[in-house]
């Protein structure tokens, strides 16, 4: 009995191991086309690191930086989760929702993964001038870096930017990091 068992899991095992891969192909053939070079419009926060665009099929994850999830296993929002939203929503409205995106790749959710920037007076009273929105979260402390490994063509600085502006937040426990570092309650809101 058990050796008939350990043949039907052995089976089991190799059929997945030709199936997944195939039905992973199929899934990106069908849902993500030809990559764009990039997008420019007007968009709103999906959770803390990703974007939707008005008339944009494909949702936008910002490149170089992960953030906590919005909703946690139970399907309930979480605050750091929801915090990491606001920010970059409030970030977003500083640019009145208008970006521009150089797109680096697709992910495997079928979201396009881009560097976005917007255009605005950080701090107010400046003159407006071009923001990177990851590298905003990873300085205010609500993100940190994820994949830095690879690079952008067009930006073969950014990941060793990303990781430098990490630390630097991470030093000075801005945003999440004291939460990240078990330094304080989940409950407790950060602060900028």
């Amino acid at each position: 009995m058990r050796s008939t068992l350990s043949i039907m899991a052995l089976s089991i095992t190799v059929l997945l191991s030709f199936v997944l891969p195939a039905a992973a192909q199929d899934r990106a053939k069908t849902c993500q086309g030809p990559l764009p070079k990039g997008w420019e419009g007007q968009v709103y926060a999906v959770d803390g690191n990703t974007l939707t665009g008005v008339g944009l099929k494909s949702a936008i994850r910002l490149w170089g930086i992960r953030t906590p999830r919005l909703r946690g296993a139970d399907d309930v929002e979480t605050v750091p989760g929801m915090v990491t939203r606001a920010a970059l929503e409030d970030l977003l409205a500083a640019g009145e929702h208008r970006v521009s995106c150089k797109v680096a790749a697709w992910d495997d959710q079928c979201r396009l993964v881009a560097q976005c920037t917007i255009s605005a007076e950080m701090p107010r009273g400046t003159p407006a001038a071009a923001h990177d929105i990851a590298l905003r979260l990873l300085e205010d402390g609500f993100a940190y870096g994820f994949e830095l490994g690879s690079s952008l063509s067009w930006d073969s600085e950014a990941s060793a930017r990303y990781a430098h502006i990490e630390a630097l937040a991470r030093q000075a426990r801005k945003g999440l990091w004291t939460l990240w570092l078990g330094e304080a309650e989940q409950t407790t809101l950060p602060t900028k």
